[in-house]
């Protein structure tokens, strides 16, 4: 029997269509729906808050679920505008590229005059112009008077000399502040999602909030919601001293009981019949599962996914603890020897430690080779997009450990034998 035969036939044993985990969410409203779960109180607070035309600040740790809040928030906001019969233009821009204020704000205004095309000619010029980006479409989609657009961009291919970018050579602010005045005036109320606004650099976050009070302050009705992952003091005391946003929501790790309805809210949706529980994870396997996830959605989706192939693959029945234990020191030895030495080194003193943050003592750094835990700040950040490093906050600040997807006795072995 081919793998792929053996894969599929063990998928379709325990009821599955396909392996429904993913690291990142899916856009499809109705996909989103189906899974997501949790963070109730958040939406109870922010859509009244985004309704009225304020702005709200979402934020928390690499994975813990900033962006599939932020879609759920907009799809729920469009459906019950568009119960009470009012106009709104809700805009998801999934990435804001350049690093600069001003290309944050030619993004941004092609993003709303792409919106606008259909209804404004000023708009639909500047929609048609070179603007430096091109812009892709995942989904647009309308509720009554409602109008969802989300948006990506990329660098447009350069075109004719002889078409010219109302915004090459002029400041694009004025022009997005009054394309947005416009906005107003058709939908009535209109709201701005921008997903994690703090990759941008510092000094560029900084500018921008500092000098885009019209932006972020100005429209009775217009609101924004933007996610990150955390801002340094200086930003910090710039949102408190600005005013900027009406809302601060920090994200918290979840509950396993809440991971686990995760679980199962993924699983039903590759099912034709929806059941309440776990399988084929036996309920040992799922709290192991959700112990491991750490209080991360994303962590949770990795490990399972992974965990899910491996065992249709190797034909269980189940997976109970006997099969997961070798499923997960297969993985485990897998994940800790792809990582370059570096990473392995890095992983294994944070193991040691027992987590990195800002106590780290002075004989930690000299393991790993820096002078101050500032120092090691773009490192944490670079592994905790990777997986590797999960992010922890409680009153002491934040710390960041190994994923348990790391196996530290691999390493002690291999330094024991060098």
């Amino acid at each position: 029997m081919s793998r792929l035969k053996k894969h599929n036939d063990n998928l379709k044993k325990w009821g599955l269509t396909e392996n429904p985990f993913r690291a990142t969410p899916p856009d499809d409203p109705e996909k989103l729906a189906q899974i997501f779960h949790g963070r109730d109180q958040v939406l109870d607070i922010a859509i009244p808050t985004l309704y009225e035309g304020r702005n709200i600040l979402i934020r928390g740790a690499w994975g813990i679920g900033k962006t599939a809040l932020i879609f759920n928030l907009i799809n729920q906001l469009q459906q019950e505008v568009a119960e009470i019969n009012e106009k709104m233009l809700v805009l998801y821009l999934s990435s804001i590229p350049g690093d600069s204020s001003s290309e944050f704000y030619r993004a941004l205004l092609l993003g709303i005059a792409d919106s606008l095309a259909d209804k404004d000619t000023e708009a639909r010029d500047i929609a048609n112009t070179l603007l430096g980006y091109s812009i892709q479409r995942p989904k647009t989609t309308t509720e009554g008077q409602v109008k969802l657009g989300i948006i990506s961009f990329g660098k447009r291919q350069e075109l004719s000399s002889t078409q010219v970018s109302p915004t090459d050579n002029i400041d694009p602010y004025p022009l997005l502040i009054r394309l947005l005045g416009k906005a107003e005036d058709i939908y009535s109320r209109v709201v701005i999602a921008i997903d994690d606004f703090d990759k941008k650099d510092a000094i560029v976050v900084q500018t921008i909030l500092e000098s885009s009070l019209d932006l972020f302050r100005m429209g009775k009705y217009r609101g924004f919601v933007m996610t990150g992952r955390g801002f340094t003091d200086l930003q910090e005391s710039t949102l408190k001293a600005l005013g900027i946003f009406s809302e601060d929501i920090h994200l918290e790790p979840m509950s396993q009981d809440d991971l686990k309805q995760i679980m199962i809210n993924y699983l039903n949706s590759a099912k034709n019949e929806q059941q309440n529980d776990t399988h084929p994870f036996t309920e040992t396997v799922t709290n192991l599962i959700t112990e491991y996830a750490q209080g991360i959605p994303r962590q949770l989706n990795v490990i399972c996914e992974k965990v899910l192939r491996k065992a249709a693959s190797q034909n269980y029945e189940t997976i109970d603890e006997t099969a997961f234990n070798t499923i997960w020191s297969s993985l485990q030895k897998e994940f800790t020897h792809q990582l370059s030495p570096q990473f392995r080194h890095f992983l294994y003193v944070a193991h040691e430690a027992g987590g990195l943050s800002e106590d780290i003592s002075d004989a930690i750094l000299d393991k790993l080779d820096a002078l101050t835990y500032v120092e090691l700040l773009p490192q944490f950040k670079t592994m905790e997009e990777q997986g590797l490093l999960i992010r922890q906050e409680d009153e002491r600040g934040f710390r960041f450990l190994p994923s348990p997807l790391f196996q530290h006795q691999l390493v002690a072995e291999a330094e024991e034998e060098s």
